[in-house]
């Protein structure tokens, strides 16, 4: 594929911070493993402060937490509520770990979206992609779709935005979501088609790959339900993404690259200079990524 390399690309509305790099799921589909964290890295509130001042320069609204596993962050609250009282739209994707009633009684106010990831129908399609926590997959089991649907549930009473997050690969080509779906109503239903990213999943693609026909029959049976969907195209190199490091990395090349810089010692302006030229705002207009999130 070729990439067109744009300089001077503005930073879009939409801010991925991949702020937890570890992860107590195994899914073998995950385009971003960070291999190399062994340990959360947790930045001073005047870090986070200013980086959060420089993205609303730049004219970011919305940030999404995600990881890894956001909810293993020792300090996601303080920077989901810090973000928040500072102008931001704040989300979180989550596998639904530590998604008690309980916390998310707490972040009401503070935190407007939830993402939560489900790819299948049942928790035997969920054992065979590794969306289970570590126990689970030792044993060949998930109980991935009880706890997810729990948390959403609660959540949804409390009043969030609710989105619901699918990665179709060969495994669940053939599953029907239709029921589990129209029973979540999720506000927004975001479908992926399983991206390869060397260095990352590429060892587990023979089981994972799916071809163009099968990926749109899955999508054309659930058609129906309104899910914005993304092929791998309208993925690579159409999100602005933050690691814990606060680095500034990208897919568009089919592997991750990640800038030299981070913005907690050189700002965004100078970290997202590096990174700028691999994104289109063109993929992410037409991929909806400027949707009505307030």
């Amino acid at each position: 594929m070729s990439i067109q390399y744009v300089p001077e690309v503005s930073l879009p509305k939409a801010i991925n911070w991949h702020l937890e790099a570890r992860c107590n799921y195994r899914c073998k589909f995950c385009f971003v493993k960070f291999k190399e964290f062994h340990h959360a890295h947790v930045h001073s509130e005047e870090q986070v402060v200013k980086m959060y001042e420089q993205l609303l320069v730049k004219g970011a609204e919305k940030i999404t937490f995600v990881g890894g596993e956001p909810m293993l962050y020792p300090k996601i609250k303080t920077w989901i509520t810090l973000a928040k009282t500072m102008g931001f739209t704040t989300c979180m994707v989550s596998n639904g770990t530590r998604l008690t009633s309980p916390w998310l009684e707490s972040m009401v106010g503070h935190l407007d979206w939830i993402g939560v990831s489900i790819d299948a129908s049942t928790d035997v399609l969920h054992a065979k992609m590794g969306r289970a926590n570590i126990g689970e997959v030792k044993k060949g089991v998930s109980e991935h779709l009880a706890r997810t649907t729990r948390a959403y549930v609660r959540a949804r009473e409390l009043g969030y935005g609710m989105k619901l997050n699918t990665v179709v690969c060969d495994i669940n080509k053939n599953d029907d979501m239709c029921e589990l779906v129209e029973m979540l109503k999720p506000d927004r239903w975001k479908v992926f088609r399983v991206l390869r990213v060397d260095g990352e999943n590429d060892e587990q693609w023979d089981e994972l790959g799916i071809n163009q026909a099968d990926f749109n029959s899955w999508v054309s049976r659930h058609h129906h339900l309104n899910p914005v969907v993304e092929d791998n195209n309208d993925m690579m190199g159409s999100y602005a993404m933050l690691d814990a490091k606060g680095r500034f990395f990208t897919d568009a090349t089919g592997i991750n690259l990640y800038s030299l810089k981070n913005v907690f010692q050189h700002g965004v302006d100078e970290t997202w200079s590096e990174m700028g030229k691999y994104f289109s705002p063109e993929k992410f207009e037409a991929r909806d990524g400027d949707w009505s999130w307030k």
